[in-house]
């Protein structure tokens, strides 16, 4: 699957609705664009670079204009709902960059980028007149399809990643106060159930169980650096019952932190 580097904001060009009974086209070459269009009803057949590609009812469609002809055909009724860009592009190998394929299929989900789409051809006007509003759409849009494609393979999202990677930070920078789940996720603008949901899926353990570990740690290091009771220790990074520590220490480590507490501090 091909990967795209962004390398400019988009401005979106037109947005619209076309029908016909029969559709042969040749598009013209256009560098430093792309087209987004979902097949509504009917189907068509793309021609890119030597390939024919099928694209039926439901089906997302993503031209990168450059150099290649494309050429476009629908020998029966069919509509299509399009949106363009001008933006330059870059083709990569590294999986950070967005998969959009030429034809992303409706068995994928592709129902929020046809959302996406309508809205855009609602709004069209008001693109000219806030170019901004306008990239931000189109932005969103080839995020959307690079999600569709990247659950077919299994792959975390970058976005996915990120919000471990920011998430991760906040415990690290706020290990001596309380961290709730849903106090991480109202600072990352998410909601607490998608927070554990994607730490799960990138780091391989619950959020909650991350932090009791790296606090956890935090307290034994302590402990068997300095004469310090498991109470102190414990109110130094955020928790206020040190019997409940004393548990958490059995459950993840096997052994009775307190005993060790009280070897340091006689």
């Amino acid at each position: 699957m091909q990967s795209y580097e962004i390398e400019t904001l988009p401005r979106v060009k037109f947005a619209h609705v076309y029908h016909a009974s029969r559709y042969f086209n040749s598009l013209q070459q256009k560098e430093d664009s792309m087209e987004v269009t979902f097949i509504s009803e009917g189907s068509i057949t793309i021609v890119y670079k030597g390939k024919e590609y099928i694209a039926s009812k439901g089906d997302i469609v993503c031209l990168p204009y450059d150099t290649e002809q494309i050429s476009i055909k629908a020998y029966d009724y069919h509509e299509h709902h399009t949106v363009l860009a001008q933006l330059k592009w870059s083709l990569c190998a590294h999986t950070n960059g967005l998969y959009l394929p030429i034809v992303t299929p409706s068995h994928l989900g592709t129902k929020s980028a046809e959302s996406i789409i309508d809205q855009m051809i609602h709004d069209n006007l008001l693109f000219k007149n806030s170019p901004t509003i306008g990239a931000s759409k189109f932005l969103d849009l080839l995020c959307e399809i690079d999600q569709c494609n990247r659950k077919q393979q299994n792959k975390h999202l970058p976005s996915e990643v990120l919000y471990a990677q920011r998430a991760k930070k906040y415990v690290q920078e706020n290990l001596h106060s309380p961290i709730t789940q849903k106090n991480v996720a109202q600072y990352l603008s998410i909601s607490p159930e998608y927070l554990c949901s994607v730490f799960k899926k990138v780091e391989g353990i619950s959020f909650q169980k991350y932090v009791n570990y790296e606090k956890l740690e935090a307290i034994r290091h302590l402990i068997e650096q300095e004469p310090i009771h498991l109470y102190e220790a414990s109110s130094l990074f955020g928790y206020s019952d040190p019997n409940y520590v004393s548990r958490l220490f059995k459950k993840y480590y096997g052994y009775n932190i307190t005993e060790r507490s009280n070897e340091h501090t006689v």
